[in-house]
């Protein structure tokens, strides 16, 4: 074989390997390695899944930051990310807004939550019931804010930086993310 065949070759073999490795799949859920989101490239830091009493698993989600972004710049005003969360059982929007205002209870002051609380009030209006394979995405611009996502279809926006690190920080929040395990998953630097 000469050797302008054998590179071709090589060429062909390292572009199937890498179009076979463009998603991440994590318990079913299968998330792109790389997406675009306001005109910007961004990459899957992590997957990682959480668990109902030990047994059940409840959802699996992928975070995407801009390359080079570590964990300690998800929540970093100028840093657009992206949360996706894919259900693997039925749960209503009431107990979506219920798990979620729990956590921002407990990562929020008594003044930040006062703050937030039309902007939390006006997401969660965006809410519905999912089942199993329905997939939320939460999407941050700056200077935009935070636009959520149902099976791929826009639903609503809210505007405000302290907000989507707020929000965000129900996973990602440092010191007390809805799960540890899930966080770190997320984050691998």
């Amino acid at each position: 074989m000469n050797s302008a065949l054998a590179a071709a070759l090589i060429i062909l073999a390292t572009g199937f390997t890498s179009a076979a490795t463009a998603v991440v799949e994590e318990k079913g859920a299968r998330f792109e390695e790389r997406i675009d989101l306001a005109g910007e490239r961004l990459e899957l830091t992590g997957t990682g899944t959480v668990k109902y009493r030990i047994v059940f698993t409840v959802y699996a989600a992928g975070l995407y930051l801009p390359p080079g972004k570590s964990g300690s710049d998800a929540l970093a005003a100028d840093t657009p990310r992206r949360l996706e969360i894919e259900y693997f059982h039925d749960i209503s929007a009431d107990d979506i807004i219920r798990a979620a205002n729990t956590k921002l209870d407990e990562q929020l002051s008594d003044s930040q939550r006062e703050d937030l609380q039309p902007q939390i009030e006006r997401y969660h209006d965006l809410f519905q019931a999912v089942s199993d394979g329905d997939r939320y995405r939460m999407d941050y611009v700056p200077g935009e804010g935070t636009a959520l996502s149902f099976n791929g279809e826009p639903v609503g926006q809210v505007e405000g930086e302290a907000f989507a690190a707020a929000y965000f920080g129900i996973w990602l929040d440092a010191d007390n993310p809805l799960s540890t395990g899930l966080r770190n998953n997320l984050l691998t630097d």
